[in-house]
């Protein structure tokens, strides 16, 4: 992939080799004095149709063939777009909308499906985090309008729909396959979504970030299937475990499932040590899926319910408890969806382990400034957890030449054992723009920082997270200063 910059100003050409895989490519824009975030460049395998206004009204939607991606802003306030498809009796049409989650729009998306009258015939909100999407089977042949309009992402006392420059979004439609999102057993990476026939076997076509490029996981993709999914790393150890496949107690272990029925549990058992500490944790709703979820904890000899949680904390709605066994024995970890919501996206990923004393580190932008003449104070956040009381050393690595950080200290307790400061200092450093990586040891007995480190975390999109940051050293301005 090739980004030229146009003659006029704000217009690029993107150039895409034509074997490239769909997926997202991060593009970051940087001048002199300053660098943007990093940027989703969505790459699809299939025509994409721009919008063009006026396309508010049903006599001025724009028809468009699928299978399609249509790209398009929804510009000011009361602004709505509508497209036009026709569909065929039997045909599943699937409209999912790529906005909020991955764009980083900041707009809580709405999608209708009407007929040429204006009848609605689907709606959708917030079906991929604040995303909508539709799924709909015709019963006869017809021509039927998409319609997208959107609320603001924070609420607020507005009436109306709402709009700006920054409310962009994109729509894959088709009636053919649509792969929504992936389980994978560390050996076969199985699709889910709609259309897929399920004698056909869907292999994977993993698509690997350069080595020491990585920004973003691998991403699957599936010939002939509109859709991709990011595929979480997991390490070797981890016993996966594939929707509706059974588990056979091996721990550390990811299992995924779905709720496919009303009022559906799913219960999964193993074989626990007294004294040793677990952790069970629900990933649903923080990866965008509708599972509310609950869990329990059950001892099967006595029955007793030895932990249970709905709400990790106020505002995350995915479960985690700890629990210790007294004594040895089988225990059943349960999972619930408490409103009682099934289907496709009611989809989690349940993780047991051992609970041992953890740290770990992030950061809240990913991208910073250092001037000669002001140093950086850059906030590093330390999470322990499992009642993990060690010192721990925190340093920034990697630096481009010139600049300078000192390690510093996050202590057991007192402040510094929730979050830290480091101080970046350009000397006689060059004008430019590096990378860099942050980084944290355990202090061993004799004061010593461990050779095993652990890398301070930003949260890029939802099960997406970067280690390696970018460092701007603007050039020194030579300006005199204005009386």
């Amino acid at each position: 992939m090739s980004i030229l910059l146009g003659k006029e100003s704000g217009k690029l050409t993107v150039k895409v080799a034509e074997d490239a895989s769909p997926g997202v490519a991060w593009v970051r824009f940087f001048d002199d004095q300053s660098a943007s975030a990093l940027v989703p460049l969505v790459l699809s395998s299939v025509d994409v149709f721009p919008e063009t206004e006026p396309n508010d009204k049903r006599s001025e939607a724009i028809s468009i063939t699928i299978p399609a991606v249509v790209v398009g802003r929804l510009a000011k306030n009361g602004d709505s777009d509508a497209y036009g498809v026709s569909i065929k009796a039997g045909q599943t049409l699937v409209v999912s909308a790529t906005a909020n989650q991955l764009l980083k729009s900041p707009m809580d998306a709405v999608l209708q499906l009407a007929d040429r009258r204006g009848n609605v015939l689907a709606q959708s909100d917030d079906a991929r985090g604040l995303d909508p999407q539709i799924i709909f089977t015709a019963d006869a042949d017809q021509d039927v309008l998409i319609r997208i309009f959107a609320f603001p992402e924070t609420p607020n006392s507005t009436i109306g729909f709402a709009g700006s420059a920054a409310f962009i979004y994109s729509l894959a439609v088709t009636t053919g396959p649509f792969v929504d999102h992936i389980a994978s057993d560390g050996k076969t990476i199985v699709p889910f979504g709609y259309n897929l026939d399920p004698q056909n076997h869907w292999a994977a076509v993993l698509s690997e970030p350069e080595k020491g490029k990585a920004l973003s996981p691998p991403v699957a993709t599936f010939r002939d299937a509109m859709g991709w999914s990011w595929l979480s790393p997991v390490e070797n150890v981890v016993n996966q475990v594939l929707p509706g496949k059974p588990f056979d107690g091996r721990l550390p272990a990811v299992l995924f499932g779905h709720f496919t029925k009303p009022d559906e549990s799913h219960s999964y058992a193993f074989s626990a040590s007294k004294g040793i500490k677990y952790r069970a944790e629900v990933n649903s709703k923080s990866g965008g899926f509708l599972v509310d979820s609950k869990l329990a904890v059950i001892d099967q000899k006595s029955g007793k319910s030895l932990a249970s949680n709905d709400d990790v904390s106020r505002g995350i709605y995915d479960a985690g408890v700890d629990f210790t066994m007294t004594n040895d024995g089988l225990v059943e970890v349960v999972v619930t969806e408490t409103l009682g919501g099934f289907g496709p996206r009611h989809f989690y990923q349940l993780s047991i382990y051992p609970s041992e004393p953890q740290c770990s580190l992030s950061v809240s932008e990913e991208h910073f400034v250092v001037k000669k003449d002001k140093p950086l104070e850059l906030t590093v956040t330390v999470t322990r957890t499992s009642g993990f009381d060690e010192k721990v050393q925190v340093a920034a690595t990697g630096l481009p030449k010139g600049i300078t950080c000192e390690p510093v200290l996050s202590e057991p307790k007192g402040d510094t054992s929730k979050s830290v400061k480091l101080k970046l200092i350009a000397g006689e450093s060059t004008p430019g723009h590096g990378s860099f990586r942050i980084v944290g040891a355990e202090i061993d007995a004799d004061g010593n920082p461990s050779a095993d480190t652990t890398a301070a975390r930003f949260e890029l999109r939802p099960a997406v997270s970067i280690t390696e940051f970018w460092l701007t050293i603007p050039p020194i301005s030579t300006e005199e200063p204005k009386p």
